[in-house]
């Protein structure tokens, strides 16, 4: 996906003072967080992106090199303000584009669902502002029409970028979202550290996230009471494969477990979910969503998918039954459609040897 009319300013003129380090080069994982935070944009297919900088420019442009990115200069920013660097940048693109994200460079998590929403809020609803939130928390990117971006333009800097927003009294729109990027930056060592360890587990939503994004996407309570039936019976086959040495990854069982049919209700359900998960951060996650309805082979050794593909199939409402008990009402009711009862009996027959093959009987 192109947005060649859309565009992000990466604010990372200040000095870092609370910080005690200069934090846009600071390292989380093999990239530094100012490169992170660019490579989101750059993710959903924004090109417009400019990095303002200041302290320690030449630094700053010398690790974005090659990153395709225009960098512009705060020459006063020891004097100035973080909506100084803002207006700098908004500046810079104010006449190539209809939208422009604005951030620190120091927000390097938020997630490709959380942009591309926001965008397509602004669209559908001609707003001048989305600003997005987690928990109640109001956090970054915020997104600008042109609209806004000539208003704020005007401002005199009381308060602000935020003093800018409060004088804009219409087509504002704040959005909550599962996402915990939105709030996450580095203004203390604490913060940084907090960045570090939410790096190191974020392909995989915590359970507590996992609610949160089961609620976000309004999932019904008997689709949850099914969803939580079905991770309870993937934990238990977890179990058995364990007696057989063979060890699969715990949580990423669980979370694709509870989140297999996030998009139940929707057509093809499958499908649209793991492409919410995916842009979601969740990749592997969302191959098991994606696979959980029909699996096209059985691996010598078994896998997370096979889990929870399994432990659906054993899983009618929230309540065990047989692999045959589960499929009985839907062959009954296809039983005059040849094509679709065909199908039907291949993801029974599947999970059949899927159960024989962890169960032996």
């Amino acid at each position: 996906m192109k947005y060649d009319k859309i565009g992000a300013v990466i604010v990372a003129g200040g000095l870092s003072s609370r910080m005690k380090d200069f934090k846009p080069l600071l390292n989380i994982g093999s990239k530094t967080m100012i490169e992170t935070t660019i490579e989101n944009y750059q993710n959903i297919g924004i090109k417009n992106i400019v990095a303002v900088t200041g302290h320690r420019a030449d630094d700053i442009e010398k690790k974005l090199a090659d990153c395709n990115v225009q960098t512009v200069r705060n020459h006063d920013y020891k004097n100035t303000h973080m909506f100084d660097s803002i207006c700098i940048g908004l500046k810079e693109l104010k006449n190539n584009v209809d939208m422009i994200f604005v951030t620190p460079s120091d927000s390097p998590f938020v997630q490709k669902h959380t942009l591309k929403k926001m965008i397509e809020e602004m669209e559908n609803n001609s707003l001048k502002i989305v600003q997005p939130s987690y928990e109640g928390n109001n956090g970054h990117p915020i997104l600008l029409s042109s609209e806004a971006v000539r208003e704020i333009l005007k401002h005199d800097g009381t308060n602000g970028l935020q003093g800018a927003i409060d004088n804009i009294v219409t087509g504002y729109r704040n959005m909550s979202f599962a996402d915990p990027g939105i709030v996450m930056d580095a203004d203390t060592p604490l913060d940084f550290f907090k960045l570090v360890e939410y790096n190191k587990k974020r392909n995989v939503p915590s359970i507590e996230l996992c609610i949160k994004i089961l609620d976000y996407f309004k999932v019904t309570e008997e689709v949850k009471s099914h969803s939580y039936a079905v991770a309870m019976e993937s934990l238990k086959i977890c179990e058995q494969l364990r007696e057989r040495e063979i060890n699969l990854d715990q949580m990423t069982v669980l979370a694709a477990a509870l989140l297999h049919d996030v998009a139940k209700g929707c057509k093809g359900h499958s499908f649209i979910g793991a492409d919410w998960l995916n842009d979601m951060g969740y990749e592997e996650i969302a191959k098991i969503v994606y696979n959980h309805v029909k699996l096209e082979n059985i691996p010598e050794i078994l896998t997370e998918k096979e889990v929870v593909y399994l432990a659906d199939k054993m899983v009618k409402g929230s309540n065990l039954v047989s692999i045959e008990d589960r499929f009985l009402a839907k062959e009954n009711f296809y039983k005059c459609n040849e094509e679709i009862l065909g199908n039907i009996r291949e993801k029974k027959n599947m999970a059949i040897s899927l159960y024989e093959a962890v169960f032996g009987c």
